[in-house]
């Protein structure tokens, strides 16, 4: 087994093979099937030297089957003062097979990770990618990094791509010295990794094969949708001086501690104006909101991916002197505000974006991408968004709220929840009343609300100031896409549950349509659920992940036109499952039909076999939103 593996690394390490025959007939046929890129062979390897230093190798052969592929042909490395790159090759062959030419210099930039929102960033891109584009040919990269940023040692999802990638073979193996345990827990049905024993170090490894494109089946949960993979991460670890343990939660978060050690002071002066800022304030929760208060009219977020992997804050007074700051520096900096006041709060690492999963929690390790902070409270917890300058006080949006964080406390971390919102904190009333004639033209006056995540859009379309711009993005997020919207009119409400309110008047113009002697009306003038998922028959695998719940109330009141009589007036009907609740009403008074539509969808994760109810469920709902009043003018 020892000469065996020997072999492998020594071939490995010779870089590309000059001899190697990469063609379009080497791959089997079933792998081609809607496929437009194949990966014939991929081999990652990760060696651990000691705590503080790894070594990095890759090589991988695609084949890149027609445009659509294209981008799993370029290749892409990171890298950043804790990390280097000390060799990247390439070689491009025809579609039999046939060595046509290396990797050009010029085919390979270098780039940075410098935009509008990202200031500072000591991270940078080796990009490379062959000027070439005759269908089917195949690239052959190879490349070796010294790595000392080892807080994550691999997150290796081979087939997260499935939608268009097949995989023909695909390799990690992992090598540590028995002094530093590998820590990794594999998921999605990967096969359990080979393990062997070496002079002085454990080799794991971890292989795909044949993996033929399928498509993705809908509302799959995000860990699940990754396909069979490993999460990897160091038992111990040094970057920089700083050494860290991330075998327990408790243990990562004394290593934020660690980094953020001595970076909360702040200069005499600053914690004299916090203190008068904050004097008049009764209430430790009032003295917080005036500290956010102050961080928001101070301060900006700009992205600064410096320090120690990008996981240090920039120091308290840094921020104060700038003015700006990325997540990790503004909550840092809040948290100092806090401080001067005597108020303890946290620093909490969490895994931030609408719709990102859920961090593992049975596996201790570095899983996320943001920080806000947490102030506790006798009674309840203010959360604190230190991003935002436009975020109401205690605030958390669906890009952190319901998940699990990582407080930071002085005995280390600790794992909670932030609150979740809820059906009734996500709401969207809608009152629409309308003058229709007999052509089909409507006029209406639009009334509409937005509370909790539903509002968040609408906020930031509310602080553009513009009215023309307003107009313009307006009827996408309302469902009104051939609506004219005019006298727009704006109230918000800076809760903790925060809302939104609109008044406009509009011109609708596909409310009501004219053949003959008759008028066809659709009441549903919001077309609020015409999504229907997809169900191709195939006994579904994947559990049904729903992220969002919300209640939707519409009322909608049409004046109608002139009429000699009602021929079709849609029935009252109420559907209900698991999935949510939903009713609709139609009455007519006088000339005034009122209609009347209560949809609250229910969030969770169901099981499969439950499926077919949520697609009966949505069609349901979609076929009663496309009813009509049917009048006979």
């Amino acid at each position: 087994m020892m000469m065996k593996y020997l072999l492998i690394v020594v071939a490995f390490c010779m870089g590309l093979s000059a001899n190697a025959q990469w063609g379009v007939s080497n791959i089997p046929s079933a792998l081609l099937e809607n496929a437009h890129a194949v990966v014939q062979i991929s081999e990652t390897t990760l060696s651990i030297k000691n705590a503080g230093m790894g070594i990095r190798k890759k090589h991988i052969v695609v084949t890149i089957l027609d445009e659509q592929g294209m981008d799993e042909g370029t290749l892409v490395v990171a890298y950043d003062k804790l990390t280097k790159v000390n060799r990247l090759e390439g070689i491009l062959y025809s579609a039999s097979g046939e060595k046509l030419r290396k990797l050009k210099k010029e085919e390979i930039q270098d780039l940075g990770n410098i935009s509008e929102t990202n200031l500072f960033d000591d991270l940078r891109y080796k990009l490379a990618q062959f000027k070439y584009a005759d269908f089917p040919f195949t690239v052959e990269y190879s490349y070796e990094v010294t790595d000392k940023n080892l807080a994550i040692y691999e997150h290796w999802f081979p087939h997260a791509n499935a939608a268009e990638l097949a995989i023909q073979k695909n390799t990690l193996a992992i090598e540590v010295p028995y002094n530093l345990p590998l820590r990794y827990k594999e998921l999605n049905g990967i096969a359990a990794a080979q393990i062997s024993k070496q002079a002085e170090t454990t080799i794991y490894t971890w292989s795909v094969s044949n993996l033929k494109v399928h498509e993705g089946e809908d509302f799959t949960p995000n860990w699940a949708k990754k396909g069979p993979g490993v999460m990897a991460s160091p038992s111990v670890f040094e970057m920089e001086g700083y050494r860290g343990d991330y075998t327990t939660w408790q243990n990562v978060g004394v290593f934020d501690n660690l980094l953020n050690q001595n970076r909360d002071q702040l200069s005499p002066s600053i914690v004299a104006e916090i203190q008068v800022f904050t004097a008049a304030e009764a209430t430790k929760e009032g003295k917080v909101r005036k500290v956010y208060e102050y961080l928001q009219q101070k301060t900006r977020y700009i992205s600064i991916q410096l320090g120690i992997g990008g996981l240090q804050p920039f120091a308290a007074q840094y921020v104060a002197d700038k003015g700006y700051g990325d997540c990790k520096a503004l909550s840092n900096y809040t948290k100092a505000l806090l401080k001067t006041i005597g108020i303890e709060s946290y620093y909490a690492s969490i895994r931030a974006g609408h719709h990102e999963p859920d961090i593992l929690v049975d596996f201790p390790s570095q899983q996320f991408n943001h920080v806000i902070l947490c102030v506790p409270m006798s009674s309840d917890t203010i959360w604190l968004e230190c991003t935002s300058q436009t975020n109401p006080f205690g605030y958390l949006s669906n890009f952190t709220s319901n998940r699990h964080t990582l407080l930071a406390t002085p005995k280390g971390g600790v794992l909670v929840k932030t609150p979740a919102l809820t059906a009734s904190n996500n709401t969207a009333n809608r009152k629409a009343t309308i003058k229709l004639d007999a052509t089909g033209t409507a006029r209406a006056t639009l009334d509409i609300s937005f509370s909790g995540a539903l509002q968040d859009i609408f906020a930031e379309i509310m602080e553009l100031n513009n009215t023309e711009k307003q107009i313009e993005y307006l009827p996408k997020y309302l469902a009104l896409p051939s609506a004219s919207l005019e006298k727009l009119n704006w109230q918000r409400e800076k809760s903790k549950v925060p809302k939104v309110q609109l008044t406009c008047e509009a011109n609708l113009k596909r409310i009501a349509t004219a053949s003959g002697s008759r008028l066809f009306v659709t009441p549903d003038i919001f077309l609020s659920e015409d999504f229907i998922p997809k169900n191709t028959g195939v006994a579904r695998t994947n559990p049904i992940e729903l992220f969002d719940t919300f209640t939707h109330h519409d009322e909608v009141t049409i004046m109608l036109p002139t009429h000699q009589a009602v021929e079709v007036l849609p029935p009252t009907q109420t559907f209900q499952s698991k999935f949510g609740t939903f009713t609709v009403k139609y009455t007519l008074k006088d000339n005034k039909l009122i209609y009347t539509r209560h949809f609250v969808r229910n969030n969770g994760i169901f099981e499969a076999k439950d499926y077919q109810e949520l697609t009966d469920f949505y069609k349901k709902i979609a076929k009663a939103d496309k009813s009509q009043l049917v009048l006979k003018l």
